[in-house]
Parts: C-alpha cells; structure tokens; sequence
C-alpha cells in the first residue's frame, strides 16, 4: 500500500527545502534531490516539489544534464506525478543547474529494475521507504520488489535534446 498524505507540519517540512531551489541555493542539497516544476492538471499552474533523485546517469558530453529518475511514494494517488503525466514538459532543478525535460512515466517492470538498484545502491534508505510504503522494509527478494512497484509509481526525466544549463554551474 502506498503512502498516505502528509500532514499540514510534515508537508510544510517537505516544501521547505524547495526554497532553496528558488534561492538557487540548490546545490547545498547535493546529488540526491531535485526540484521538479510541473503545470497543474486542473489549475495550470506552475507546481513545485523537491523529490529524492533515486538514480542518474551521466549524459554525453560533460556540459549535458543527466538523466533523473524519481519514485512516486504514494503511488498514482500522488499530485506531483499525476501533474507530471498529465504535462509531461517539466522542468528540472538539481544541484545548481536547471533544465527543461520530458517525463516518462516508467511501467512495472521498469519500477522494479529501478527499486532493485536503489535497494543494492541505498539499502538503509530503500528499508525506509519500503517501511513507509508497504509497512515492512523491502528486500532485494523479486516478490517484494514487485509489490512495491505494483504500489508506487517512477519518472524518467530526460533531459530536451540541445538545452543548456541556466542556472549556472558551481
């Protein structure tokens, strides 16, 4: 079963560090978070939300961004995913570089290949998501990883082909 909803202090908590991004103070951060930018659903407007990078992969060319993937811990019923599918042109914010990308909503068996690397990769952090998540850690166990995936939902974000970084670099 996917997370539920947090509170109104634990989601203040959560929206915190998204500040920083707006500061452009994302680098203190570091590797492990973006801030992601999609267009509300309904609304049509601009939504922001810092999520945990679960994997990335270098681009061609060391001024390239990277290749993101995120998990969607309370699975479809999640907004920030919901919003990204639905407009899949995001905008990315990592470490102090900030870039436009496209979402690929990631299919189950895809969400289990990228729940086993996070799991060999983080265990400590992948028992706590597991614990939030299914209510007990997951293991590298195939079963476990399949009713994870089945629950939570992933992103791919690649990057536009020819954008450049916007933010600056440090």
């Amino acid at each position: 079963m996917a997370m539920s909803k947090p509170g109104p202090l634990l989601a203040w908590f959560y929206r915190a560090p998204s500040a920083l991004y707006r500061a452009r103070l994302g680098w203190i951060m570091g590797g492990r978070f973006l801030m992601l930018t999609a267009v509300g659903r309904a609304s049509g407007i601009a939504r922001r939300t810092v999520l945990e990078v679960v994997k990335r992969e270098a681009a061609v060319g060391a001024s390239a961004p990277p290749t993101l993937w995120v998990v969607a811990s309370r699975g479809p019923k999640t907004d920030w995913w919901r919003n990204a599918t639905a407009n899949p042109e995001v905008r990315v914010d990592w470490r102090s570089r900030r870039f436009d990308a496209r979402a690929v909503d990631l299919d189950e068996g895809a969400r289990v290949d990228l729940l086993a690397d996070y799991q060999r990769r983080y265990p400590r952090a992948a028992a706590m998501l597991g614990k939030a998540a299914l209510g007990e850690a997951f293991t590298a166990d195939p079963d476990d990883l399949r009713v994870l995936a089945q629950d939570l939902r992933a992103l791919r974000l690649d990057p536009k082909p020819g954008m450049t970084d916007v933010a600056g670099s440090r």
